[in-house]
């Protein structure tokens, strides 16, 4: 868990790092699948590689959002309050079973979020934190599919 931590901090001293990690992830989603830009309504109108939608104020906002909840994670996790994640993470599953986000949608993220997190770090990404990051995503995605199916 230090590892997450410390490395997030690194991410956190990237100038406005919540557009440019939220940036990065999802040009990395749909790098990995690229149908799943379908699933988001504020890229109906964009075709696949628009650079415009990067920039769209809605995908800014969700994009920023995204990447604000992971430091929020991760605080928790450094506070040690896994009840309180615990519960966050439930409702975020929740919330995102009723945009249709399937069981198959979490490991595009996971394989997303660690390729955007090898990109941030450079050569800090170490095996070790690559290991740490795979780990705790592995519960992440656990417990909100456990709220999603609640």
């Amino acid at each position: 868990m230090a590892l997450v931590i410390q490395s997030w901090g690194e991410v956190q001293k990237i100038p406005n790092y919540e557009e440019v990690a939220g940036q990065l992830l999802f040009k990395n989603i749909f790098k990995v699948e690229p149908s799943a830009q379908k699933i988001f309504s504020f890229a109906e109108t964009y075709s696949l590689g628009d650079e415009a939608l990067y920039v769209d104020p809605k995908f800014v906002k969700h994009s920023t959002s995204v990447i604000e909840m992971v430091t929020a994670a991760v605080k928790l996790l450094e506070q040690d309050d896994m009840d309180t994640l615990t519960s966050v993470l439930k409702d975020l599953g929740k919330r995102h079973a009723l945009y249709d986000v399937l069981p198959a949608h979490y490991p595009i993220v996971g394989e997303a979020l660690i390729m955007t997190l090898a990109a941030a770090l450079g050569d800090a990404f170490t095996e070790d934190v690559k290991k740490e990051w795979l780990n705790i995503a592995d519960v992440i995605f656990t417990t909100m599919l456990a709220g999603a199916d609640a």
